[in-house]
């Protein structure tokens, strides 16, 4: 937060997502007048109301009786207000030392919700913000209270909640997560009704079984195909999708670390492959992995391990699901940790395994480690 203060410092000016406050506002109702406004701009990033700031841009801080409201005074008066499909912007505050004086800055997240715009009208004392007006700012002023946004700005809020500013790939991830709208033909592909340009083409299979040990030693050997997905008939993107059949489990591919193996020379002298299959959170594969789970059931099951939610479940995955990218370094070292660890009590897990007494293979034997390996990093054992 210091090195974003310096930055806006530095501009020596206001501008069109970040605004200067000498004070906390006298009431709430000016407050949310001016986050609305703020939460509306068209600026791909969050914004920021910053407290402790005079006219000439000089950092005068604030003094203790100053800090009239708390950030959960300020979150629990925005629920209160009657946004449009409770669309509510989300803010938090942060209090620091800058220059040796008090500050606080309120940061508004950017949300592709806009236009964040009111469903009746509020009064406080002679000052009224509208129903249904869209508030927003050109460069560093605020729409006043008794006016509203420009049409090409408020058309660009619609454009950005509908997505129609997106590129087709980008937006296609959008509509993947409004499954209700997706029509199914129960054969080999499905359309989206509220754009049918958007639409899914399921290939032949290509092939059965595969490389990994869940492609070969489990109950049955699953179905490989692609998804496709196509905007006026062009293909956007092509996702690998696995099917259980006789389990009614379909999942898209997971992505593959391969943490080790026998031909890395790493010094382990790895006797099985070490491989960490996974989902990421926001990834276009993610999203399809929620698609798929969603057509199913109205309370889909995004949890691991990944089992059928048709029945009882016979084959249990053992993926992991990442919130983002920077977690994937991480889970490979506790994943090489467990490795090593598997391979001083190689003998003891097995024979604890389903395949006590049972001549291992390689596959076999990646499987009693995979499974063994999340039991012990997720406290899920399979």
């Amino acid at each position: 937060m210091e090195k974003l203060l310096d930055d806006l410092l530095s501009l020596k000016s206001e501008g069109v997502w970040w605004d200067f406050k000498l004070k906390f506002h006298d009431d709430l109702f000016d407050l949310l007048h001016d986050i609305t406004c703020l939460a509306n701009v068209i600026h791909d990033g969050d914004r920021f109301l910053i407290f402790g700031i005079n006219d000439a841009l000089e950092v005068v801080g604030l003094d203790v009786e100053e800090l009239r409201f708390s950030q959960a005074d300020v979150i629990s008066y925005l629920r209160q207000q009657p946004y449009a499909e409770h669309n509510i912007p989300k803010i938090d505050i942060k209090f620091l030392k800058y220059s040796e004086k008090n500050v606080a800055i309120l940061r508004i997240k950017n949300e592709r919700l806009k236009p964040f715009y009111f469903t009746k009208e509020l009064k406080c004392r002679n000052k009224i913000l509208r129903a249904g007006a869209v508030y927003s700012r050109i460069r560093d002023t605020n729409t006043p209270k008794d006016s509203c946004a420009n049409p090409q700005d408020t058309k660009a809020m619609w454009q950005e909640r509908f997505g129609l500013d997106l590129p087709a790939i980008t937006r296609f991830q959008l509509l993947l997560k409004d499954t209700d709208n997706w029509v199914y033909n129960g054969i080999n592909g499905a359309f989206y009704a509220l754009d049918p340009d958007f639409t899914i083409s399921i290939s032949e299979e290509d092939y059965r079984g595969g490389n990994f040990w869940w492609q070969n030693v489990l109950i049955e050997e699953p179905v490989k195909y692609d998804y496709l997905l196509k905007y006026k008939n062009a293909v956007m993107h092509e996702l690998p999708v696995v099917h259980f059949q006789n389990e009614g489990l379909c999942v898209p591919f997971p992505d593959v670390e391969y943490v080790t193996h026998p031909e890395k020379r790493d010094g382990l002298d790895a006797k099985f492959y070490c491989d960490l299959f996974y989902y990421t959170k926001g990834t276009l594969s993610y999203v399809l992995f929620e698609h798929l789970r969603k057509i199913h059931t109205e309370n889909p099951d995004l949890n691991t391990p990944i089992v059928t939610q048709k029945k009882p479940p016979i084959i249990k995955l053992p993926f992991f699901i990442l919130d983002n990218n920077e977690q994937i370094e991480e889970l490979c070292s506790s994943f090489l940790l467990a490795y090593k660890k598997f391979v001083e009590n190689q003998n003891d897990i097995v024979a604890k395994s389903l395949y006590k007494g049972v001549d291992m293979d390689r596959h076999k034997l990646e499987r009693v480690f995979s499974e063994w390996a999340f039991g012990e990093l997720t406290g899920k054992y399979i």
